[in-house]
């Protein structure tokens, strides 16, 4: 048998259920969005203010000495323990611990590849020691140049470096005692970093999506619960009343266009019970009317078939049958009860008859006794 229909409840949930779960995964990738540009913006901001901060508190004659001294390629590292390397690298050091930055270095551009490298913070296998040479990115490598031409801060995208593997730069200029930029400051940032901190954005997005999805379904479930409910009980009493049950509508609470239509409703129910309340009123006046014709018929029929009873006078008509069927049955009970007719020829007849009619009846002995008489 094929189904009528959903129920309004499954029905409404079908609709919104699906667009909660879009609204919740929208407000999740949204958030995820958000927070990410806000991480990678923030290392941005990082990146920047750590290498100008460095460029700015370089010692310039130091730090010329050790420029010097990079280009000359040492042969040992005496020159990283000298006063002037100490005095401008434990800073740097400091920095990157407190900053959390992955590389923290300065660097001068020409050798036989891209850069020299002067002071370098790293300690460990990725140190780089003075005068070591490097090979930079097409984008970084036209960004420094930038920065040293035009004093300028370069902040380079996530970009690919062969040695160092993913990393995000930003290079400020380094100048030198007389001003001029000779050299620029740079701040790496690993992307295991930035990974770290998205892989916290994606569960701070998970987070959110969550309770975005849970708090959307609960309020669909009381939206669903305020419109569907009424609208269910509504159908009931809709096919109640279609089913022949007028009783009065209950009142119930429900929105304003419910509420119309069950006012609406009621106002029809209560007219159509006033139609059959007097469409059953006449029927029964009717089947009243029929039952009593037909009584009076019949005991008239009865009364004149025993040959006891017999009507002088006018007419009969629908005014007299009740008084006639009302003699008939008299006349029965005199013809069956002899003291009952003695009593009635002693104090006349006890019933009224329309004027000019007379109703008599005929005893065993032959006597003729009269039970009504016209006005």
């Amino acid at each position: 048998m094929r189904r009528s229909g959903l129920p309004i409840r499954t029905l409404l949930l079908r609709v919104f259920l699906p667009a909660v779960a879009v609204v919740a995964i929208g407000l999740g990738l949204l958030a995820y969005d958000r927070i990410y540009a806000s991480i990678v913006d923030g290392f941005d901001r990082k990146l920047i203010a750590t290498s100008a901060l460095t460029g700015a508190l370089l010692d310039a004659r130091d730090h010329d000495a050790l420029i010097a001294i990079a280009r000359a390629r040492p042969g040992s590292d005496a020159a990283e323990h000298s006063a002037e390397y100490l005095h401008a690298v434990l800073p740097m050091r400091r920095i990157l611990h407190e900053l959390d930055i992955t590389y923290l270095y300065t660097q001068v551009l020409g050798g036989s590849q891209d850069v020299i490298y002067v002071l370098d913070a790293t300690i460990g296998d990725d140190h780089s020691p003075i005068g070591s040479e490097d090979d930079l990115p097409a984008e970084t490598l036209a960004g420094i140049r930038r920065a040293t031409a035009h004093g300028t801060v370069h902040l380079s995208p996530i970009e690919f470096q062969q040695q160092w593997g993913l990393l995000k730069t930003a290079a400020a200029p380094v100048r030198d005692q007389q001003g001029k930029i000779v050299a620029t400051a740079g701040a790496d940032v690993n992307v295991s970093l930035i990974r770290v901190a998205t892989q916290n954005a994606l569960f701070v997005s998970v987070v959110i999506g969550l309770a975005s999805l849970l708090g959307c379904a609960f309020v669909t479930l009381l939206t669903v619960r305020r419109i569907a409910e009424p609208l269910d009980r509504l159908r009931r009493e809709a096919l109640r009343i279609a089913g022949g049950d007028h009783r009065p509508l209950d009142r119930f609470p429900a929105p304003r266009d419910i509420a119309q239509l069950q006012a609406a409703l009621a106002a029809s129910t209560a007219a159509t019970t006033g139609r059959l309340a007097e469409a059953r009123a006449r029927r029964d006046v009717a089947v009243r009317a029929a039952g009593v014709a037909e009584a009076e018929a019949a005991l008239v029929r009865r009364a004149q078939a025993s040959d006891r009873l017999s009507f002088t006078g006018a007419a009969a008509d629908d005014g007299l049958s009740l008084r006639r069927a009302a003699a008939a049955r008299l006349a029965e009970r005199v013809a069956a009860d002899p003291a009952l007719a003695a009593r009635i020829a002693a104090e006349g007849p006890p019933l009224a008859l329309a004027p000019g009619e007379r109703a008599t009846v005929r005893l065993d002995d032959g006597r003729e006794l009269p039970i009504g008489a016209g006005a």
